[in-house]
């Protein structure tokens, strides 16, 4: 008797040696793309990293002259408060404050004014006495004087130098007040163009870059640009659209990608000062920046020539050297593969046909015994029937008979329906259906064309023994409340699907691996391969969707390779119990 194992078929390697240039040729490429991935990655990583270091380094050189600017006013600051306290000063002594204005010690290109409410008292550029400017020669002096007046001290935007024409300017104030607290006039220190300069050039920056210091306006108080020195060069429009909305007593500073008004892209690094409201910006042309990233680019793009190349002439060299050996391999596979599918046939049709002997030795025989056992018992009711135990023991060895001859037929009919040959694969599969769902509680959809009772008998016997397996295993092992089956011819190919909305297939009941010989899903799908079929499971939490095609090279009632297995022997009643089997 066969114990249900079915052969797995061979495959030939039909077409390897014409196909095996272009794999070898695909695995160097691949072989080649790794490698050029992983270059890339620490090239660029490297690259990213340099341009980091840049990006940081502007960063920290915005910083560094904004601190320079802030201390310079800081300084100033200082020496205003030194000279308000000046007896000179108290006591209203112009001349002598003047002198001592003279000798006080301040940076090259800054001068001291004296102030009051109309206008310069002293200048110490001026001589002691000189005619001086007024106030109202200023257009913004009514802002300057109440910043002040306000704050006690401030630091003005720029301004155009009355006493150096042409030079712009900065002026730190210090309000100096009467005994009683009033306003009486302040000092100023004036930092010129030329003292600004001195300080953005003592940065050490890339000789491309554009340097400045910018008021709270946003306008330029002093820029440099390589050698050239000047107020002319304006705020990079993405900058001063930022600083428009920050609040100008807290400290920013960060990057910003921009086009200065030459259209260069740049880097823009600034700082704007909580302390004097000043913007220090240090701009540097985006193709510095950039250069690592695009020298590492550029040396991927000739690594990957050159291993291209080279991984072309190595593939078509190793295809050489192996495309003989295997084209001989292929053609003993070839030859083998047809003597296992011979063989694989025939041992299916020897399968049948052992079925068939089965089914005929059980119904021949061992129903027959069970039937005789059932008629003898019939006689001896009437010996029993004054003994109430014996009747009772009689009764329950007749039902044992008749569930046991019911079991049998059952058996008989799964081992070989007789109806498949009798009335179709469309029947069959239906009333197969049908009986397995009225046994199990399942609700079932069936869905099956007239046009499977074309297909040539041993196909027919396999759908159906995958049919069965399948709903076998719904029964089992899903969990399902539904079930539907349908089977069609589309496009070629028989198509049967099983379809449950259990729980799915979980853990270790997972089809992965090899498959093994035996029943089941590895015995359903060595079946399939027998027709060059082939069987789909899809599964998931709304259950698993079995699928077997079958490519389909005609209609018409096919010779059998195990020939026609009819089993007239079997009776209705056999048909009806084999229909409730699942």
């Amino acid at each position: 008797m066969s114990d249900g194992t079915v052969p797995i078929v061979a495959r030939s390697l039909p077409g390897v040696p014409t196909r095996l240039r272009g794999r070898v040729a695909l695995i160097f490429a691949a072989i080649i793309v790794v490698t050029c991935v992983v270059a890339a990655a620490l090239l660029l990583s490297n690259a990213r990293h340099e341009r980091q270091i840049v990006r940081e380094h502007t960063l920290g050189n915005a910083i560094a002259l904004s601190f320079a600017f802030d201390q310079e006013v800081a300084a100033g600051n200082a020496l205003l408060k030194g000279l308000s306290s000046s007896p000179a000063l108290k006591s209203g002594d112009a001349r002598g404050f003047y002198d001592q204005l003279k000798a006080t010690p301040i940076p090259d290109g800054s001068w001291l004014i004296l102030q009051d409410l109309d206008g310069q008292v002293v200048n110490t550029l001026r001589p002691f006495g000189a005619a001086l400017p007024r106030h109202r020669d200023f257009p913004t002096y009514p802002e300057a004087l109440n910043r002040v007046r306000e704050r006690g001290w401030t630091v003005s935007g720029r301004m155009a130098s009355l006493a150096k024409p042409g030079t712009t300017i900065i002026a730190l104030s210090l309000r100096i007040n009467h005994d009683d607290g009033t306003m009486k006039g302040f000092i100023t220190t004036v930092l010129s163009q030329d003292r600004l300069g001195a300080i953005l050039g003592s940065q050490d920056v890339p000789a491309a870059s554009t340097r400045g210091v910018y008021d709270r306006k946003l306008q330029p108080i002093v820029t440099t640009r390589g050698a050239e020195t000047s107020s002319r060069v304006p705020m990079p429009v993405a900058l001063a659209a930022r600083l428009a909305t920050a609040n100008g007593n807290e400290t920013v500073e960060g990057l910003i990608e921009d086009v200065d008004e030459r259209g260069i892209p740049i880097l823009v690094a600034y700082r704007n000062s909580g302390a004097t409201n000043w913007t220090t910006m240090v701009a540097v042309p985006l193709s510095g920046v950039n250069a690592p990233v695009a020298g590492a680019l550029r040396q991927m793009a000739g690594m990957a020539a050159f291993l291209l190349l080279a991984g072309g002439l190595a593939a078509l060299f190793t295809a050489r050297q192996v495309e003989q050996p295997l084209r001989t391999l292929s053609d003993q596979v070839a030859g083998a593969n047809n003597k296992v599918s011979e063989l694989s046939g025939q041992l299916l049709a020897l399968q049948e046909e052992e079925r068939q002997r089965i089914a005929r030795e059980l119904h021949d025989s061992t129903a027959q015994h069970l039937v005789a056992a059932n008629l003898g018992l019939s006689g001896l009711e009437a010996e029993v029937r004054q003994s109430p135990a014996g009747h009772k023991t009689l009764r329950e060895v007749e039902g044992l008979l008749t569930e046991a001859l019911r079991e049998l037929r059952i058996f008989t009919y799964l081992l070989h329906p007789p109806n498949l040959e009798k009335d179709g694969l469309q029947a069959t599969l239906r009333d197969f259906a049908e009986g397995f769902a009225g046994r199990t509680g399942l609700v079932a959809r069936i869905r099956i064309s007239e046009e499977v009772d074309d297909l040539p008998p041993d196909l027919q016997r396999t759908i159906l023994r995958v049919m069965q397996e399948a709903l076998t295993n719904v029964h089992r092992h899903a969990g399902a409340s539904h079930v539907s089956v349908d089977a069609r011819i589309v496009s070629g190919r028989l198509v049967v699907r099983i379809r449950d909305n259990g729980r799915g297939i979980t853990g270790a009941a997972r089809l992965e691996g090899p498959i093994r010989l035996g029943v089941g899903v590895a015995g359903m799908r060595a079946r399939l391969e027998q027709f060059d079929g082939e069987l789909r499971i899809r599964t998931g939490r709304g259950g698993t969707s079995i699928v077997a095609m079958v490519p389909v090279r005609g209609t018409g009632r096919a010779s059998s390779r195990a020939g026609s297995l009819r089993m007239p022997w079997l009776s209705s009643r056999d048909k009806a119990d084999g229909q409730a089997l699942s």
